[in-house]
């Protein structure tokens, strides 16, 4: 008899697999991230989401995000051994009582910030996702928010985070400042975003100013963030007004949340530069090939594609005309007409 123990990846892979997931990606609100609320005079204004009382419970962290991905309808609940949880959180390895208690901890704790609850089930505990917002504060008290599926629309924003995550071993790769940097640009939903290492715009992001600097620095190293230039920002405490920043891109396999607006703002300017380069190529290898291999008979279309394309730049550089191969007097396209 083999006495066996499923590793941390087979866990998760099973995990992964019985949520039966299109596209093996899964949903969290922008909310988790960054909560809009109402300042003290009633202006719409932010503060930081669940995943700041996190940053020190990497454990909780991983076991929520598995929830996450795992539950996709009903009431969004999940039953499963405490073992495979533990094994696939990396908290607990042997199939001993002990992992109940280790995952209990992470339960209770996720339990406390109003994102799961959970509910006895035959022997087994059944974990119940909540809304991203975690507790809401109300007059008098605080409330839990049954969860429901996002629908995208103002005030529901979600991004979606690919199972690469933990098929690529980024799971362990990452650091919590790496994986809170990560989640916290997925949910920019833009192609190139900024990242506030400022205290005040760390804060918004609930996450300290050297957090965002070393989860920065760490997504870099990793080659999961790319940096992209800079852009200038209001900023009223410098003495300008302005401040420059750097720019970012993700990499793949994290570069997939994009806003419905910022991919028609993107078909807008690309068809022009993609078209544009296409016939610069094409005009590059026509030109090459007439140097190259003149006594190549050109069909009208090349000739005329290569005249054109030829007669521009030129006269961008000031130069002169080229003549029609087929013309009188032909000149080579290196020389004057």
């Amino acid at each position: 008899m083999s006495d066996r123990v499923m590793t941390r990846e087979e866990s998760i892979e099973y995990l992964l697999g019985r949520s039966q997931r299109k596209g093996d990606t899964f949903p969290i609100r922008r909310e988790f991230i960054q909560a809009r609320v109402e300042g003290r005079l009633g202006e719409p204004t932010t503060e930081p989401g669940p995943l700041s009382k996190l940053l020190r419970a990497p454990d909780a962290l991983e076991l929520l995000l598995l929830v996450y991905a795992v539950t996709t309808g009903g009431d969004f609940g999940v039953t499963e051994r405490s073992q495979l949880w533990a094994r696939a959180a990396g908290i607990y390895m042997l199939p001993d009582r002990n992992a109940s208690v280790a995952v209990s901890r992470q339960w209770q704790h996720l339990e406390k910030l109003g994102l799961i609850k959970r509910r006895q089930h035959g022997r087994f505990k059944r974990i119940v996702k909540l809304r991203e917002c975690g507790l809401v504060k109300e007059k008098l008290s605080v409330a839990y928010r049954a969860y429901s599926a996002p629908t995208g629309a103002k005030g529901d924003v979600y991004f979606r985070v690919p199972f690469a995550y933990w098929r690529e071993g980024w799971h362990q790769k990452l650091d919590m400042p790496g994986k809170a940097v990560l989640l916290a640009a997925m949910s920019r939903r833009r192609e190139t975003f900024t990242l506030p290492q400022d205290t005040r715009g760390a804060r918004a992001l609930g996450l300290g100013r050297h957090t965002v600097t070393r989860g920065i620095d760490e997504l870099l190293s990793h080659e999961l963030l790319v940096k992209t230039g800079t852009d200038e920002v209001v900023n009223v405490r410098t003495k300008r007004g302005y401040e420059w920043v750097n720019t970012y891109q993700l990499a793949k396999p994290f570069n997939i949340n994009l806003s419905n607006s910022e991919i028609e703002r993107l078909k807008a300017e690309r068809p022009e530069a993609e078209r544009t380069e296409v016939e610069r190529l094409k005009v590059e290898r026509l030109e090459a090939k007439y140097q190259a291999l003149k006594e190549v008979e050109l069909t009208a279309e090349e000739i005329e594609l290569l005249v054109l394309g030829g007669n521009a730049r030129r006269k961008a550089r000031g130069g002169g005309r080229l003549r029609h191969p087929g013309g009188p007097g032909a000149a080579s396209p290196g020389q004057p007409g």
